[in-house]
């Protein structure tokens, strides 16, 4: 029975602690948040048609296109026409995560284009397979990303990752705080910040060598913490992260004001997500507080959300004959 079509979704992620450190293989934690891409495979009639309130117009897909967003999607097909001809298709893709705000939105969608695609065309791909084809998605875009990502959107829920050694889940009661998500304005560039910081380190090893070793043991603590419910302690070690990251020269002055708006109002912790430069800032809240941390948090940020932990990695959402 050929299916019609099929929608598959991926969350998106903030990292809790780690970011940068994990490119270095340092562990790092991350969050699946419940802002999700949605993407819908249909039979085309010419080659690889995409439609995406992300980009501009239309994208007609030539897979021999190895630069810019043609370049992101060639790396998906490519890799899925290893396993089965890729015959033309019409794809849409709606997403709930801002683009270059830190939340994942390239693995996600990566994530659900790999699953909706290889599910329309009747193809068994595990978890794993799916991660890996959507890490060479990342890579196309980021250079050389560490795979949390787009490993947290395949998986789901809360975990902590290991560049190369893979990931672990943790498991947390996020009942008693919220997670508010601000942006500063600027969009984020991962790729070239990833190199900035590589440079900074490459330059001063044995400055930033017990930096990195530093970072990593924050992530472990971190972990505990978690899995305890000790979400005052995790708080203190965002801050403290906060920190290391400002030393590695990614946060930005709006970054550092909302970070310390969002600690005056009453968060327990307060941090860039994601590459820094721009993007957003995470902050671990009292569920009590919430309303409060939003009122004071309003005047210095156009977007803010709440997000939950979504513990449903990628998922088909419907099928049609």
């Amino acid at each position: 029975m050929k299916l019609r079509q099929v929608t598959s979704s991926a969350p998106g992620k903030v990292i809790l602690i780690g970011e940068h450190f994990v490119v270095e293989r340092e562990p790092a934690i991350a969050l699946a948040i419940d802002k999700r891409v949605y993407v819908t495979v249909r039979k085309g009639v010419k080659g690889v048609r995409i439609h995406s309130s992300c980009y501009e117009g239309e994208v007609d897909l030539d897979l021999n296109e190895v630069e810019g967003v043609k370049g992101y999607f060639r790396a998906i097909f490519n890799s899925l026409a290893e396993y089965r001809e890729i015959p033309p298709l019409e794809i849409t893709i709606r997403s709930e995560i801002p683009p270059r705000y830190g939340m994942g939105s390239s693995a996600a969608t990566a994530v659900a284009l790999t699953r909706a695609v290889a599910a329309f065309l009747g193809m068994e791909l595990d978890k794993e397979e799916i991660a890996k084809i959507a890490y060479e998605a990342e890579r196309m875009v980021h250079g050389s990303p560490s795979g949390i990502d787009n490993t947290v959107s395949t998986y789901g829920g809360a975990i902590i990752f290991r560049r190369g050694e893979g990931f672990l889940r943790l498991n947390v009661d996020f009942s008693p705080v919220a997670l508010l998500v601000a942006y500063s304005g600027v969009p984020k560039c991962t790729k070239d910040l990833v190199s900035k910081v590589k440079e900074l380190k490459g330059r001063y090893p044995t400055i930033f060598e017990p930096l990195y070793h530093t970072a990593g043991r924050l992530a472990i603590e971190a972990a505990r913490a978690l899995e305890e419910g000790d979400f005052t302690a995790v708080g203190e070690l965002m801050n403290i992260n906060q920190g290391l990251l400002s030393a590695l020269g990614v946060s930005t002055l709006r970054l550092e004001t909302l970070v310390h708006k969002f600690r005056e109002a009453g968060a327990l912790g307060a941090k860039l997500t994601g590459a820094g430069g721009g993007g957003c800032v995470l902050a671990l809240v009292p569920r009590e507080r919430v309303e409060k941390v939003l009122m004071a948090i309003k005047p210095y940020s156009e977007w803010i959300a709440q997000v939950e932990v979504c513990e449903t990695g990628v998922k088909v959402e419907g099928e049609g004959v």
